[in-house]
């Protein structure tokens, strides 16, 4: 009887540990739960037929490729993500539109493969502009995936501007102004940075005589918009028509004209900026901190664009042209602050972008300088004697031969030195890398 009644009553005591929820219970429930799922677990995951799987896992994958790059995950599997992306943005629920085209727009800008990237451009373009899912085009994340594919996998600037066009008919759609009206300011916006975006990639000269007329003028008349982005995106639109010195492919007008446009667009900013005393402060970008209003002004008054920069990781990026604001701010709304941060330093097509090579660093925050490349050289000068074929020069010639093997193969030779140094140099580099790696575990 005391051995069934310390039975049940250990049976009961266990259930009372479950319910009570116990440390040792949390134990034994947290050996049930399994091995911790892997990047590549909820990759399998987009296959799944639940709508919550597949959120979940896009959501993780999406963390990842944002804050963590996973540049050999992206290249094994580029392809099928691509199509399971477009698959979701097609017939998933607008949780996983919005998440897929985020991917596919990451994928873009992290692989290295020209190919790939490529072929993702022609597939979202062909996707997005068929007539079921051109009105997504709308959505914010949608517009941004097809911004990011066409920036970095366009071949050449006709495949951009195509793109281009078909943002532009969106803001610009002509004498039917009931699709203007029926768009929020948020839309407008992010269609007009996306425009500009991939117009900061092509030289003035490439761009179409026909497709961008008027644009001065639209941009202009939004200026006087009372919600402030709207109104810094017309603003960076504006310069970077100025800057591309081909005021002719977006007005009809006349030089004159065009500098009668010109100071008209000078006034209504310094009328805007002009409207309250601190307005300059109020109108800058949570983000970047840059005045679009303040800074277009500048650069039309003066005729050039004044240098800035931003501290990455440390060091200083300049940004020197109005395409490299607008790239820099564009993209850094796409990725948040701490996932621009990181790409700017581990990814190799941002690296080429904004030609920046970011410092290694230790543990201790000491740089380390790791060339891709180093060598010694060292430079001899021997006149020039003229010699003939005469045997009596032997001597002179053998004695010669042994000076030259002196300064160069000699350990006390100046070149022999220097190689010393340089891999003594390397061999403190490899040190300082073991030492790292310890640390990290």
């Amino acid at each position: 009887m005391d051995k069934r009644r310390n039975s049940k009553g250990g049976q009961r005591s266990k259930r009372g540990i479950l319910l009570d929820h116990d440390d040792d219970a949390r134990g034994d429930l947290h050996n049930f739960q399994g091995p911790r799922k892997t990047l590549h677990d909820y990759f399998i995951d987009l296959s799944g037929k639940r709508a919550s799987v597949r959120e979940e896992a896009l959501s993780t994958i999406l963390k990842a490729l944002t804050l963590n790059i996973e540049q050999k995950f992206v290249e094994l599997n580029f392809v099928t993500l691509v199509y399971q992306c477009l698959h979701s943005i097609k017939k998933g629920s607008p949780t996983e539109m919005k998440q897929a085209a985020h991917i596919i727009g990451l994928l873009s800008m992290i692989t290295t493969s020209v190919e790939k990237v490529h072929e993702a451009y022609e597939d979202v373009l062909t996707a997005l502009s068929q007539g079921g899912l051109k009105p997504k085009l709308k959505t914010l994340e949608i517009l941004g995936c097809l911004t990011v594919v066409t920036f970095f996998g366009a071949s050449n600037s006709d495949e951009t501007e195509s793109v281009m066009k078909l943002l532009w008919d969106l803001i610009h759609p002509g004498t039917d102004s009931s699709i203007e009206r029926k768009d929020s300011p948020a839309v407008l916006t992010a269609m007009i940075s996306a425009w500009s975006f991939l117009l900061s990639t092509i030289d003035g000269w490439r761009l179409s005589h026909k497709n961008w007329q008027g644009a001065i003028t639209y941009f202009s008349i939004i200026l006087d918009s009372n919600d402030e982005s709207l109104c810094a995106a017309a603003c960076e639109a504006l310069a970077l028509v100025f800057e591309s010195n081909c005021l002719e492919k977006f007005t009809s007008a006349t030089k004159d004209s065009n500098k009668e446009l010109k100071d008209n667009i000078i006034k209504q900013l310094r009328s805007r900026l002009s409207e309250t005393g601190n307005e300059r402060i109020s109108s800058q970008d949570q983000r970047t901190g840059f005045n679009s209003a303040s800074a277009a002004l500048d650069f039309l008054e003066d005729e050039k664009c004044a240098n800035s920069h931003v501290t990455i990781g440390g060091q200083k990026l300049i940004l020197s042209t109005w395409s490299q604001k607008v790239q820099l701010k564009f993209l850094k709304h796409f990725l948040g602050n701490d996932g621009f941060v990181k790409h700017m330093m581990e990814n190799e097509n941002f690296h080429s972008v904004f030609d920046f090579l970011p410092e290694r660093r230790n543990a201790w925050g000491n740089v380390l300088y790791v060339p891709e490349r180093e060598e010694v050289t060292i430079s001899l000068f021997q006149p020039m004697v003229a010699r003939h074929n005469d045997c009596s020069l032997l001597p002179l010639l053998t004695r010669d031969k042994q000076l030259a093997k002196k300064k160069t193969m000699s350990p006390n030779s100046h070149l022999s030195k220097a190689r010393t140094q340089l891999l003594k140099k390397q061999r403190d580099l490899s040190l300082k890398e073991r030492e790292i790696d310890c640390f990290d575990y």
